[in-house]
Formats: C-alpha cells, sequence, structure tokens
C-alpha cells in the first residue's frame, strides 16, 4: 500500500475545518438550549429572517438536509409558535414560512448569545487582525 502524505490528500484539512464545525454545533446547541432551539433550527430561522428564505426547499438546499428532515424541522418550529407556514399561492403543494413575532425575538436572542458567548469561545485567543485572516482563508476556499 502507498504511503500518503496526509497534507498532500488533504485528509488533514479536511479533519480540522470537521473538527472545527463539530465544536461550533455543539457550542451552538449547549448555549441555545435555554432558548429550548437547536443548532439546525437556528439556521432554519435565520435563513428565513437573513436570506429571505421562505420556501422550504431553498432551505433545504441551502443547509444540505432531506425534506423529511425539513418538514419536521419546520412542524417543531410552527409548533413552538416561532414559525409561521402557510400555504404558497403559486404552487398548491408547496407552503411559505414566515418567522412569528416570538420567532423574530427569539433569534434576536440567539444572536446575542451568538455574538457576546459563542463567538468569542469559537476564535479563542486569535487577534482581530487573525480572525479576519482565517475568514478570508476560509472565503477563498468556497467556490465561486
Amino acid at each position: 500500500m502507498q504511503n500518503l502524505n496526509v497534507k498532500s490528500t488533504g485528509i488533514a484539512l479536511a479533519r480540522q475545518i470537521g473538527q472545527v464545525n463539530l465544536r461550533k454545533e455543539k457550542l451552538i446547541n449547549q448555549y441555545l438550549e435555554p432558548f429550548d432551539i437547536t443548532a439546525a433550527q437556528f439556521k432554519v430561522l435565520v435563513a428565513v429572517h437573513f436570506y429571505k428564505m421562505n420556501a422550504p426547499v431553498d432551505i433545504c438546499h441551502y443547509l444540505d438536509i432531506n425534506g423529511g428532515s425539513m418538514t419536521r424541522m419546520v412542524d417543531r418550529l410552527v409548533k413552538k409558535s416561532v414559525l409561521d407556514k402557510r400555504p404558497n399561492p403559486e404552487d398548491k403543494r408547496g407552503v411559505l414560512l414566515a418567522l412569528t413575532e416570538n420567532g423574530e425575538s427569539l433569534l434576536m436572542s440567539c444572536i446575542e448569545v451568538m455574538e457576546n458567548t459563542i463567538g468569542p469561545l469559537m476564535v479563542g485567543d486569535l487577534s482581530d487582525q487573525e480572525v479576519e485572516q482565517l475568514n478570508g482563508l476560509l472565503q477563498r476556499l468556497m467556490p465561486v
């Protein structure tokens, strides 16, 4: 068997990115738990509010989740009174999503926790310049 150089195969980078992502998910779940919201549910609220995605299929593509998972998540968020679901007048089979007033308030509370607690934990002791550099490097890794 050929001895692979881990750096040249990208395995090391993939592992590091994966570990950072897992840490981010754990922190979001931990610190948003008092609000009775998961990281996945938070991302749906962000997609609806900030990215103006109101069709579940668009959110599925954006978050790379399957339709069944999306349906269950939307149903939970509707039950929590943070998301409103109504028929799509242009597609009889589809629905449109919108944040309720409670959803807007919850999202703003979660964002405050993201900015004041989770963000600082994610960047650790990196300087502002290092955070900016890391952000730039990560953006360069994303396809155009």
